[in-house]
């Protein structure tokens, strides 16, 4: 690869992370927001599989929209595709790293994959990351699994 060409892919990259599918298709981001109100009430009404389909094409044309992101990662979760849920709240960590959403459905994905130590990780930052947003709803619900997390386990049953 020459010198040109890496910097027409790395160009090209570029055009693409700031909307270029959305450019070409005729978008603007004010019809995104339409999809994602869409995207949103099909996951409401308990269509997750619908959900997810618009979220998809959200994030072809805008890839760097954390909201978009979060929609991914929370309809993957619903449709039990933990691996893409992680993928998808890794993004959201790295393009909004104070947003506790992000560190809240990585630890959710996490938990799923019985990765615990790292669920409790990022639990724990989501929790501490919605203390400092005043996001009650993420702090509650993040709260909530680090304690299913450190409840002792059951008691085995007597003469089993």
């Amino acid at each position: 690869m020459n010198q040109d060409s890496h910097g027409d892919t790395q160009e090209e990259l570029r055009r693409f992370l700031d909307g270029g599918v959305r450019d070409a298709i005729g978008l603007r981001g004010e019809d995104l927001s339409v999809g994602l109100e869409v995207a949103r009430n099909h996951l409401r009404r308990g269509a997750p599989a619908e959900a997810f389909r618009i979220y998809v094409g959200l994030i072809l044309c805008e890839p760097t929209n954390v909201e978009f992101q979060v929609g991914l990662a929370n309809c993957a979760l619903h449709l039990e595709e933990a691996h893409l849920a992680l993928q998808a709240a890794s993004a959201v960590v790295s393009l909004a790293p104070k947003d506790p959403r992000g560190y809240y459905l990585s630890g959710r994905a996490c938990l799923t994959l019985g990765h615990l130590a790292e669920a409790q990780e990022d639990l724990t930052d989501a929790l501490a990351r919605a203390r400092e947003a005043r996001d009650a709803a993420t702090a509650d619900a993040a709260r909530r699994l680090l304690q299913s997390l450190t409840l002792p386990a059951a008691p085995a049953a007597a003469g089993a």
